[in-house]
């Protein structure tokens, strides 16, 4: 688990306009972000979000990829009927992606209309997530 230090009241305040992403993370340990106005440290905190989930999203299809191509391996079906059934877990997992990318690109306002308000609460319980998750250091 990642190291996490939090009072129990989030704080928002203007002492973070002009941080960098580590420092913005830092100040998220301690339940600290970035005030209305800070739209630049928003923005990267956002950006990381996106590509935080999208990575970690990315690693889980592609453990359960290799786990559904065992299964039908295990099957020893005739060629045809092997690729058959392929193709339509590869068409599937191309569904199941582009949807989880769409999602994410809406959550974190990179595609259609999301409020400024709503963006900011995926950030931070996106960061939360990452957080409370096993470091892999």
């Amino acid at each position: 688990m990642r190291s996490a230090t939090t009072t129990g009241t989030t704080v928002y305040t203007y002492r973070l306009a002009g941080g960098t992403l580590d420092g913005l993370l830092d100040a998220a340990q301690r339940d600290v972000w970035p005030n209305s106005q800070c739209e630049r440290e928003w923005d990267l905190l956002r950006n990381w979000a996106l590509q935080t989930e999208t990575f970690q999203a990315d690693e889980s299809e592609s453990l359960a990829w290799a786990q559904r191509m065992r299964e039908l391996n295990t099957r020893q079906l005739d060629y045809p009927e092997w690729v058959a059934e392929r193709l339509t877990a590869l068409e599937e997992r191309m569904r199941a992606r582009k949807l989880t990318q769409a999602n994410l690109r809406y959550a974190y306002g990179y595609r259609g209309k999301r409020s400024a308000r709503l963006i900011r609460a995926a950030v931070r319980n996106s960061y939360q997530r990452w957080a409370s998750e096993p470091s892999d250091v």
